[in-house]
């Protein structure tokens, strides 16, 4: 019996020690250091070439503010179709802003610029000039030129990439073949591309909108383009994968300076969000050798 009493007594005093602990969040700057989401700009102005005023997004680098002398290479990171500025893979700026700032904190990607156009307006998309709507002609002779007007960019070929999704994807893809000279690399997710492209237009006709493609490349812009460094990123299981090996493959077949990459994943945010940090690790290699 009084080994009873004891036992009891010790279980009582046990449980009114536990109703007395208060329960507290860890501290995350004990294991790993706290992410600070880097400063970001919605801008926009008029466009004389589009006749509209144009909205653009601007992520700085976190070290921008403080260091008056330093000059930033420039990533274009381009949208998909029904998207704009604000919701690039429909993932919001908040967590781009955090997986920018998590892999230039450990040393993965560089520090850079990176500025998201909107392609995306009332009865009009896509990145190709079309008879009442040359975004091509905004993008090269208005936005880029506002861009490093604006902002303290190394404006040259060797500290500028562009990259994009689906839609965006094709759009940067294209840009980087047919304006070889102005961007070191071009990581294309999940592109709207076609091989069908790097034929003759007498041999097979463009198969994509004009609002994913410009034409197809001619000998002349397929030499210039193996200048760039082409990333194709494409998930197994998403609905352009056949186009994406089957561009890959000509890209090859020419010579030129392309990786296929591909994992577990469909045409969803989720692989979007992962490929955006693999895109910005892969551009910085092409432009970290002339970093200051």
């Amino acid at each position: 019996m009084k080994k009873l009493i004891a036992f009891a007594a010790i279980a009582l005093s046990m449980t009114c020690a536990l109703q007395a602990q208060e329960v507290k969040e860890q501290d995350p700057a004990a294991h790993q250091a706290r992410v600070f989401p880097i400063p970001v700009e919605h801008l926009y102005f008029h466009s004389e070439i589009l006749g509209v005023d144009k909205n653009f997004s601007v992520m700085l680098p976190r070290s921008y503010k403080n260091s008056p002398d330093r000059r930033y290479p420039v990533v274009y990171m381009l949208h998909g179709a029904g998207e704009n500025d604000w919701e690039w893979a429909n993932i919001a700026v908040s967590m781009i802003s955090e997986a920018i700032t998590m892999i230039t904190n450990d040393g993965t990607a560089a520090e850079c610029i990176v500025v998201f156009p909107n392609a995306n307006e009332a009865g009009h998309m896509g990145y190709f000039n079309q008879p009442d709507w040359k975004y091509e002609d905004y993008f090269f002779q208005e936005l880029m030129p506002c861009i490093d007007k604006r902002y303290r960019t190394i404006p040259d070929k060797g500290h500028r990439a562009i990259g994009g999704l689906s839609m965006g994807g094709g759009g940067s893809f294209n840009y980087g073949m047919r304006h070889p000279e102005l961007f070191s690399s071009v990581y294309a997710i999940s592109a709207a591309v076609s091989a069908s492209l790097f034929e003759s237009s007498a041999e097979s006709p463009a198969v994509l909108p004009a609002t994913m493609n410009g034409g197809h490349y001619t000998p002349e812009q397929i030499e210039a383009a193996k200048s760039v460094y082409f990333v194709l990123d494409c998930g197994d299981d998403d609905f352009l994968f056949d186009a994406n090996v089957a561009t890959y493959q000509q890209m090859k077949k020419n010579k030129m300076n392309v990786q296929f990459r591909c994992y577990d994943g469909a045409h969803a945010s989720y692989y979007w969000y992962d490929a955006l940090r693999r895109a910005l690790a892969y551009m910085t290699r092409h432009f970290s050798e002339q970093m200051p």
